[in-house]
């Protein structure tokens, strides 16, 4: 295909798979981005010739097929912030001056007591310090690779010591860190 024929379907084409792509998505912004990607796409396709005369339904498909991955992507996105929203609301409900949560903070306590003593230092001053890898790395005199490395070390001892705790855990883990 040459430079003008591609030009000549672009503009023969794009608006009514924009407007196609819009009853799809109900946004203007996406639906553009999907046929420019589309397009895109096309012309970097070493096997359009092979399409012969069907360029157009293809094009159309691949607008469908594009649409339905964002709308999928969209609703992953959302079912996981609800899920995260869901998380901080049972978070927030934790009052840690009562006695039953009570338990929860002593758990927490007693598994990051139970790190070995340098990565629980470099824990605590990540987490609780507020300190970046960099500053860590120069405070103790290592390199950002092994805070890296300590923290990591950090995360999955918590993992397994709060196993039970599941609102907690995905509470460290997605709000403190990895």
């Amino acid at each position: 295909m040459t430079r003008d024929a591609y030009n000549q379907l672009f503009e023969e084409s794009y608006n009514s798979l924009c407007k196609y792509a819009y009853t799809i998505v109900k946004d203007y912004d996406d639906a553009e981005d999907i046929v420019q990607g589309v397009f895109i796409s096309f012309w970097n396709n070493e096997k359009k010739e092979e399409i012969g005369d069907k360029v157009k339904n293809y094009l159309l498909r691949s607008v469908k097929f594009k649409c339905i991955d964002l709308h999928r992507k969209k609703l992953l996105h959302r079912n996981f912030e609800q899920e995260v929203l869901h998380t901080q609301e049972k978070i927030v409900q934790i009052d840690f001056n009562e006695e039953k949560d009570t338990n929860i903070k002593d758990v927490l306590m007693l598994a990051i007591s139970e790190l070995p003593e340098k990565t629980r230092e470099v824990f605590m001053a990540c987490k609780l310090d507020g300190l970046s890898y960099n500053e860590i790395a120069s405070h103790y005199e290592i390199s950002p690779k092994t805070v890296e490395n300590q923290m990591g070390r950090a995360f999955r001892h918590l993992r397994e010591k709060l196993q039970h705790y599941k609102e907690l855990l995905i509470f460290i883990l997605f709000f403190l860190g990895e």
